[in-house]
């Protein structure tokens, strides 16, 4: 199969700052300001490991272009071909560089040629949803965010958000303003190539209750937000692990592998309530109904045997993975606390390094991540450049219900809409959400109204024999992709197939980047926690993570205590205190302080 160049990622990560804050875009002081606020290392930063890089460069072993006696050898790729390098001079004005241009910078070049104006990207980076909601209530001011679907409809129901200009004045009356649906608007890229598949998810909120702002106005995805990128949860695994019997466990375990004693200290679940609650849910409702009409595997059941509807299925399982009434908590709470003492620890971003490495066998992990790591691992290197403990690993779903999430761009009140909005578009050219798809291993939302994305895919994961490297042909079947390409609702007879190894279409990068259908049916969105459920919530959390301390760390912090109390009676009382006092030259006797006292 034809396969991602990453271990150039994981040399170019190790030259990175993980702690900036910071990225400028191109401009000077008399351009206008676009302030856009992302998740870290989810735009393509440019340089090594990106998909324009990596297409024009022959990689060795140690991730470093392989050159001729004159410093360079040419190239030829299928996709950053010359018919792409001149759409990218015609697009930014400026030569494509081999080594790989910022994302940003072309962005400015390109909003000036469109715009005629100056514009200038200051760019920062959150780590998680709740991170970029409390900058956003202490007072921050950004014109783009790029928060997670719940988040969506946090800030859009407490009044937070702009909306997509619709060409509409208030009162919904047309008034031939600017209109961001409009697809014959020549710079509305996002509405001609957003996914049907994903367009109509953000048409009907993924099936979740339509909700009412302070205003009591009914909200809808589509009018707040534009989609980013998109996939699934799921648990990266070692499938060498337990004698080579942990892909078979997993299955059989499901969710409640989470607290399975044969794993024990070899699995990560996220540090956020949101996603580790979620799995709460998934373990304690997988066989028991509990307080719900029925379990997780139940719904299933009826859903296999044709006996319940699609919609029915994607209800019934959404209401178990978003309740958050007082029972539910507390039928859910010990299972929680039965996953903290089980887990190798709460993580956000290490356990793809913690896979490669073989510190653990499971990582609870977004489809994206899940990419990453099994690219790493494949590229025999870690993030450091060093070699890799795990050769291979591989992506699971469970089978009775996972989450379905997405991210997409928002303008908070006050932002600048039309520099906002033209970014979301740039972004939706389909060769740049390729670029940033290969760059961050998230699935991005553009299908593309051509064929570029289609090409796209196929090119990564279409299999072609190859003699040179393969004694004979591996198994492969044909991976529908027509749900995404072009609408759950299609009928006819083009479907969008890819040839694909037969692995990679069950169990790795293709099934975890572009799931099949019947993923997608046994997935649920989360819904987001009104003021009530989210005190609720994070009390919760607070009991999960009140940390117990060991008995060494319970000595080691009495040390301390009683070495500063000593320390503070010493400064204020060590010259009454016999004890305290240096010791007598030889000849000389020490007088107590008693006799001191009646000498005086």
């Amino acid at each position: 199969m034809k396969k991602k160049k990453l271990l150039s990622v994981a040399l170019a990560s190790a030259f990175l700052l993980p702690s900036l804050a910071s990225l400028g875009g191109c401009g000077s002081s008399d351009t206008i300001v676009l302030r856009v606020y992302n998740w870290e290392e989810y735009i393509d930063e440019g340089g090594k490991g990106t998909f324009i890089y990596d297409e024009l460069h022959e990689l060795n072993d140690e991730g470093d272009p392989v050159t001729d006696k004159n410093g360079h050898v040419h190239i030829e790729s299928d996709i950053v071909n010359d018919d792409y390098k001149a759409w990218y001079q015609e697009t930014t004005g400026q030569k494509l560089s081999e080594e790989g241009p910022r994302l940003l910078d072309d962005f400015c070049l390109w909003y000036e040629r469109t715009y005629g104006q100056k514009i200038r990207v200051e760019y920062s980076t959150f780590g998680t949803n709740e991170d970029m909601y409390n900058e956003i209530i202490l007072g921050n001011e950004y014109d783009l965010l790029c928060p997670s679907d719940y988040m969506i409809m946090k800030l859009a129901a407490e009044g937070w958000l702009e909306k997509y200009d619709d060409g509409c004045d208030e009162n919904g009356v047309p008034d031939g303003s600017y209109n961001f649906f409009d697809p014959e608007v020549p710079e509305n890229y996002y509405v001609r190539n957003v996914s049907p598949f994903i367009a109509d998810k953000f048409e009907n909120n993924a099936g979740l209750a339509i909700r009412k702002d302070d205003n009591g106005e009914e909200i809808y995805w589509k009018d707040y937000a534009a989609g980013y990128m998109w996939g699934t949860t799921g648990f990266v695994y070692n499938p060498v692990a337990m004698n080579g019997t942990l892909e078979a466990f997993l299955e059989e375990c499901d969710w409640g592998i989470f607290t399975n004693e044969k794993v024990a200290g070899r699995i990560t679940a996220k540090d956020n309530v949101r996603d580790t609650y979620f799995a709460a849910l998934g373990v304690t409702y997988q066989e028991e109904a509990h307080n719900q009409a029925q379990s997780l595997a139940a719904l299933k059941a009826q859903f296999d045997a044709g006996t319940l509807s699609p919609a029915d299925y994607t209800e019934g399982i959404t209401r178990i993975f978003n309740a958050t009434d007082d029972e539910t908590i507390s039928i859910v709470e010990p299972c929680l606390m039965d996953i903290k003492k089980n887990i190798f620890s709460f993580e956000t971003d290490t356990g793809k390094a913690d896979m490669v490495a073989g510190k653990i066998w499971l990582n609870y992990a977004w489809s994206g991540d899940a990419v990453y790591a099994i690219d790493l691992a494949e590229s025999g290197v870690d993030e450091d450049g060093k070699a890799s403990a795990t050769a291979r690993l591989n992506y699971y779903v469970p089978k009775t219900g996972t989450n379905l999430f997405f991210d997409g761009w928002v303008m908070p009140k006050g932002a600048n809409k039309q520099a906002a909005q033209a970014f979301v578009n740039f972004l939706s050219m389909p060769q740049n959400a390729m670029r940033n798809s290969y760059y961050i291993g998230y699935t991005s939302v553009i299908a593309g109204e051509n064929q570029e994305m289609r090409d796209y895919a196929d090119y990564l994961y279409g299999y072609e024999f190859d003699p040179e490297e393969e004694e004979e042909p591996a198994e492969t079947v044909e991976y529908d992709l027509t749900y995404f390409f072009r609408g759950e609702n299609y009928t006819g007879d083009k479907r969008v197939e890819i040839t694909a190894e037969k692995e990679n279409a069950t169990k790795r990068q293709l099934y975890a980047q572009f799931p099949p259908e019947e993923v997608i049916a046994r997935c649920a969105v989360m819904d987001y926690y009104d003021r009530e459920a989210s005190e609720r919530i994070n009390e919760l959390w607070s009991r999960v993570k009140a940390e117990t301390l060991d008995a060494w760390a319970i000595v080691v912090i009495s040390v301390t205590v009683l070495a500063i109390a000593a320390f503070i009676v010493f400064v204020k009382f060590g010259g009454e205190i016999d004890f305290f006092r240096a010791r007598p030259k030889k000849g000389f006797r020490l007088v107590k302080q008693e006799d001191y006292k009646q000498i005086k």
